[in-house]
């Protein structure tokens, strides 16, 4: 690494360690004053709230650093403006495009780090907040969650659970269409009851009718083999969001439900969020080198980017919302915000590296 790669990296590092402890105290003071007096109502003790405070630090270094790397890039190139020192590089044949590029290649690499953080301690945090927020203070078991009116297919079956309890390996009022030939109704199962036992699902006081004849039995013991996990079903249902979730047990889930006819565009708007939120990290350094193509006074480049970053989120926002309702594909909308910013940040800086 040469010398000014090591100086501007030595930088960065210092306004990027500043900035991201004042962004992580103010949020970590504003949650704390929002949490404290349903923890303490619900009788959690210093040590316990402590600890949920402490898995949501990975939760919050995960959300925040995209808009803090770009406003310690901002805030670097600024300082080097004021105190001359972009152009002693410059009076040395050093143009600009060498810091720049530098900003960009250690942007990608702080992406891929980003990356790997979220997907490990990030779960690992979103899921211990969870459950301490959930089980601790509003005093909801995972065990005594079910779900209801529940639809699926799997080989030659439509299958409707009017009540499941996934964690308890059972369910209460089920009906199976059996398909036959020509795409016809084959038989009706209909069981007040039944119990999971790995891929077998034992129907209690079943009844089986034939449509076409009209004749009907009641079988003593009668097992399906059903692969369909309904813990998948119930991972949707929870409130988890999908920084809870790893982006391979998403992508199990995906080609779970896909294969039992399920929607699966939150999960897929998740799995492409999954990554392109990190990327905002590039995307973020991007803007800042337009940005400072235009604009050289430190205040001035704070206040616009902090306007940008809040129009960023909104725009990752209702992108993800849309794509989750279906409207848009996943994949454009958990990219949105970064397509359309990132263009226009490229757009910017060979506008002015031509003019």
């Amino acid at each position: 690494m040469s010398v000014l790669n090591r100086y501007l990296l030595r930088q960065n590092l210092f306004y990027t360690a500043v900035l991201f402890f004042s962004g992580m105290g103010v949020y970590l003071i504003v949650d704390f004053a929002g949490r404290l007096n349903p923890m303490l109502d619900a009788g959690l003790g210093p040590g316990m709230i402590s600890r949920y405070f402490a898995f949501k630090i990975p939760l919050i270094i995960s959300q925040i650093m995209p808009a803090v790397f770009m406003l310690a890039v901002l805030v670097q190139l600024a300082l080097m403006h004021r105190n001359n020192e972009l152009v002693a590089l410059e009076s040395s044949g050093v143009s600009f495009k060498r810091p720049a590029l530098f900003f960009m290649l250690y942007s990608m690499l702080f992406f891929v780090l980003l990356l790997s953080f979220s997907e490990s301690l990030g779960v690992k945090g979103e899921r211990v907040t969870r459950e301490i927020w959930n089980e601790d203070v509003r005093q909801r078991q995972a065990q005594e969650q079910g779900l209801e009116d529940l639809w699926f297919k799997e080989k030659d079956y439509l299958i409707h659970v009017h009540a499941a309890w996934p964690e308890q390996k059972k369910g209460g009022e089920l009906t199976v269409y059996k398909k036959g030939g020509r795409d016809m109704i084959e038989e009706i199962i209909h069981a007040p009851g039944f119990h999971i036992h790995k891929d077998r699902w034992i129907l209690q006081s079943a009844e089986v009718l034939r449509p076409h004849s009209l004749e009907s039995h009641n079988p003593d013991n009668l097992e399906l083999i059903i692969n369909t996990d309904l813990s998948s079903f119930s991972l949707i249902e929870s409130d988890l969001p999908y920084q809870a979730w790893s982006f391979f047990t998403l992508k199990q889930l995906i080609n779970q439900l896909k294969e039992s006819g399920s929607n699966v565009e939150k999960l897929s708007t998740a799995l492409h969020s999954k990554i392109a939120y990190p990327f905002a990290v590039v995307v973020m350094t991007l803007l800042a080198l337009a940005l400072f193509t235009r604009i050289r006074n430190i205040y001035s480049l704070i206040t616009m980017a902090l306007v940008i970053v809040f129009f960023y989120y909104t725009v990752y926002v209702f992108g993800v919302g849309y794509a989750e309702e279906g409207l848009v594909a996943p994949f454009i909308g958990a990219w949105a915000a970064n397509l359309f910013f990132g263009m226009l940040a490229v757009i910017q800086i060979f506008w002015m590296d031509n003019s």
